[in-house]
């Protein structure tokens, strides 16, 4: 696997997921939703900053893009022209977040129903780990080694099922880190 694509990379899976990748060594284009809060922006803008010092990551619009990558995902509703000429050698992947009450007959993309998540937005208390939820990072990987195996189905709509590969120690590790770097939008919040 040497390159991927995500389609509107937002704060939460779409850059977990893009990391992941670089530390895989995949070159990574991402493009980035439009329709965001104020804080749903400088979230995002803080972390492209801390993202944006690996040169396997690239922000791009459509204009930009390659013919053919390896792998996309698509997280964003926003459709553009050019997204049809786009091409993936091992998947073309829409990811969702619970599975869909009927199943679209214009589906033209396989998607990936990811199974309920915990992370660094969590910070709150009402917002905490649930028994049934997974560290966003294991669902990344288990995303991508899904996604790269050429024997997984062909189905148009797969439950993606997650082994929980990070302990409680490691997963307060990450999420401290993960507040290190972006301290500045904590910091403006508590003003």
């Amino acid at each position: 696997m040497e390159t991927g694509l995500i389609i509107g990379a937002d704060a939460f899976f779409g850059l977990t997921l893009c990391e992941y990748m670089m530390k895989e060594g995949i070159q990574v284009d991402i493009t980035r939703p439009h329709d965001h809060t104020e804080e749903q922006k400088l979230l995002l803008e803080e972390r492209m900053m801390w993202l944006g010092r690996n040169d396997l990551i690239r922000v791009i619009d459509f204009q930009n893009s390659k013919d053919t990558y390896d792998l996309i995902f698509i997280q964003s509703e926003e459709r553009h022209k050019r997204q049809e000429d786009i091409k993936a050698m091992h998947g073309m992947y829409r990811i969702l977040y619970e599975k869909p009450e009927r199943e679209s007959a214009e589906q033209n993309v396989p998607s990936v129903i990811l199974p309920r998540m915990f992370g660094p937005w969590t910070l709150n208390e009402e917002r905490t780990k649930h028994d049934d939820s997974f560290f966003v990072e294991d669902v990344a990987k288990d995303l991508l080694k899904w996604a790269s195996d050429t024997d997984q189905s062909k189905e148009m709509t797969h439950e993606l099922k997650v082994k929980s590969q990070t302990d409680d120690k490691q997963v307060e590790e990450l999420i401290a880190e993960w507040k290190r770097q972006n301290s500045t939008i904590f910091d403006k919040k508590q003003e």
